[in-house]
């Protein structure tokens, strides 16, 4: 499955021990049973999307609590919340990462297109001054094919971030947040090779063009190649 070859990719570029590393040592401090929840929550949830938690790997509650060093109700509490996303499953009394099938991939990326192409629509003709001078602003992260794992992902993750806040419709921004809580989505780009790279950069820099353009059909237009594109990219090198 994809899970599994995007964190065999991230692993071999030596960066996301150092994510894990530093994540987990910073997050937790003092504070209320809430407050370290949530931290855990949080640490957990960073290392399944960067695939530092593999897919059907178990997540043993007693040892996570002691990797943290936090107590168990935390980690429990944590657990919940992670399952009612999606992200880790229970089978016989145990929780695992969860691994997508190939069907259910294929619906999220079709959900993705959809939701995606209309709020670079929206954007299009709703952003602010400001918002467009962001995303102008962006261009050269966003477009360029020089970065690699981690690096790449966080910048595509804060390109397309600027997009769905410039259509400035908080309830579409959450669907879209919602359906790319999945390490497949969160990561695809570390599968990219150089070619498919460039594509994506200038795809990108179409986006771009479009929404400072103002042309809402144009920029829907982009926005759904752009997610298909990624689409056709893993069934093409049967990463799915």
């Amino acid at each position: 499955m994809i899970q599994r070859k995007v964190a065999n990719a991230h692993y071999s570029e030596g960066r996301l021990s150092d994510f894990s590393d530093k994540e987990a040592s910073s997050a937790f401090s003092e504070g209320s049973s809430s407050h370290l929840s949530n931290d855990v929550y949080q640490t957990l949830r960073g290392e399944i999307l960067h695939g530092i938690l593999r897919p059907n790997q178990a997540l043993v509650e007693a040892e996570i609590a002691e990797r943290l060093n936090v107590s168990r109700t935390p980690v429990r509490e944590s657990m919940q919340i992670l399952a009612s996303e999606g992200l880790i499953v229970s089978r016989r009394r145990r929780w695992f990462v969860y691994e997508h099938t190939r069907g259910e991939i294929i619906q999220i990326y079709e959900i993705r297109a959809a939701l995606e192409s209309y709020a670079a629509r929206l954007a299009a003709t709703r952003a602010t001054k400001e918002q467009l001078d962001a995303l102008e602003g962006a261009r050269p992260m966003a477009t360029a094919v020089s970065l690699i794992g981690l690096e790449r992902i966080r910048a595509n993750e804060q390109f397309h971030d600027l997009i769905i806040g410039a259509a400035n419709n908080p309830r579409l921004a959450g669907l879209i947040v919602a359906n790319r809580l999945y390490a497949f989505n969160y990561s695809v780009e570390a599968l990219y090779s150089t070619e498919h790279m460039a594509t994506s950069s200038e795809q990108h820099a179409a986006l771009i063009d479009a929404i400072l353009a103002r042309d809402p059909e144009r920029a829907g237009d982009v926005a759904r190649e752009h997610v298909e594109y990624s689409l056709n990219m893993i069934v093409k090198r049967g990463i799915i």
